[in-house]
């Protein structure tokens, strides 16, 4: 098999396994009488634990780890989810310490396909995959909550056929190196990232934009279902909706990319979010916040494509892995301080009947925090302008 289509392929799959049991997973923990505070806090230990591990895992990951954690971790949660809640968050982190960074890694040493072509049809691909999971997730919770972390399983042990017999690694020595090999490439990448003031300034726009999308994600399922005064099965149609939305804000990125800098195209993702989640949170009826977070879901759908090619045009292959989750620690950072505030502020919502006020501010909140990546990405506009204005006034002189 090419890299590109097993890339495409485990990226399906992987994206699968975790959007799979999301899709009710809010309302699956109000059910059990948890408030917001409490759900919040529990994703708390979730993202801590990537936090602690992510750049560890990041110099020493492989093809097998995260999806062995992954499965582990879907079993604890189907014997005693009431009991194991905390442990099954930890492994889940885990899981995703070992994930992040490696198969990115992996496609850009193995494929000769474009960045902007791999992660655009990436991210794409993934969203599709939150399509088919908002639809079957929904409909397989209406009958048993468990119900979805079984296809999650399924979905792992798909993905450990693919990487155990098709991926096949390039650098394997590299990636096989001692424990002093190790702590050089978490020192020298972590020098790089903060040596380099535009890598420096994306890993804190993923801090701001992490805090902002935690209220988006963690509160979407409460707020519409509630508004809408239906059943869990509206929630798998708008997750339906929304990741169509994702795709389409993955293919504008492409489509911008032809004619804007990758700086302008962050700039503009940012702003989807951040002002179209303000207004998603300024409305209380049904329609006009499905209508204002849809939109705000297309900006979702375009930062994290923006953010790879920007990235990965800056770093080495040696270090890539390891900065790359350098980059996903510090977001992990941004979330657990993002679902901290916001649990703490909708700590009164306790059920799908009560006041969505504390949900509004809220999501008005971290609308006003995602706007403010903008003015660093001005910042890093401005000093590569001047940068390559100095280059071509040098190269002049010589000639």
């Amino acid at each position: 098999m090419k890299p590109h289509k097993l890339f495409y392929s485990v990226s399906f799959l992987q994206f699968f396994m975790s959007e799979i049991t999301g899709s009710t997973l809010i309302l699956f923990l109000l059910a059990k009488r948890l408030s917001l505070q409490s759900a919040n806090f529990l994703l708390v230990v979730f993202f801590v634990s990537i936090f602690l591990f992510e750049i560890p895992t990041g110099a020493i990951a492989d093809k097998y780890g995260a999806l062995l954690f992954s499965s582990l971790q879907c079993i604890v949660c189907l014997d005693r989810p009431h009991v194991a809640a905390y442990v099954c968050a930890s492994l889940w982190g885990l899981a995703i310490c070992l994930q992040s960074g490696s198969l990115e890694s992996w496609i850009v040493e193995n494929s000769d396909k474009p960045m902007e072509v791999l992660f655009t049809t990436s991210n794409s691909i993934q969203y599709i995959s939150g399509f088919i999971c908002g639809l079957l997730g929904a409909f397989l919770a209406t009958f048993n909550y468990s119900l979805p972390w079984v296809a999650s399983i399924v979905s792992i042990i798909l993905c450990i056929f693919l990487c155990c017999f098709y991926m096949k690694e390039k650098n394997i020595t590299h990636r096989k190196t001692s424990a002093t090999r190790i702590k050089t490439i978490i020192g020298e990448s972590v020098r790089i990232g903060f040596e380099n003031k535009s890598i420096w300034i994306v890993f804190i726009i993923g801090l701001f934009i992490s805090f902002s999308n935690s209220a988006g994600n963690t509160f979407q399922q409460p707020r519409l279902v509630g508004l809408s005064e239906q059943g869990i099965w509206i929630m798998g149609l708008i997750k339906a909706g929304y990741s169509l939305c994702m795709t389409l804000g993955s293919y504008l990125v492409r489509k911008l990319g032809a004619r804007y800098s990758d700086v302008h195209i962050l700039m503009y993702a940012c702003g989807m979010i951040g002002i179209w989640l303000i207004l998603a949170g300024a409305f209380n009826t049904f329609y006009p916040v499905l209508l204002t977070f849809l939109i705000y879901e297309i900006g979702r759908g375009m930062y994290p494509v923006a953010k790879q090619i920007f990235l990965n045009k800056r770093i080495s292959n040696e270090y890539r892995s390891t900065l790359l989750s350098l980059d996903s620690a510090i977001s992990q950072l941004g979330t657990c301080i993002g679902l901290i505030v916001t649990g703490i502020v909708s700590r009164n919502f306790t059920n799908l009947a009560s006041d969505q006020t504390p949900i509004q501010i809220s999501w008005v909140l971290c609308g006003g925090i995602a706007l403010i990546p903008i003015f660093l990405l001005l910042y890093v506009h401005r000093v590569s302008r001047k940068n390559n204005s100095w280059k071509e006034k040098a190269t002049k002189q010589n000639v």
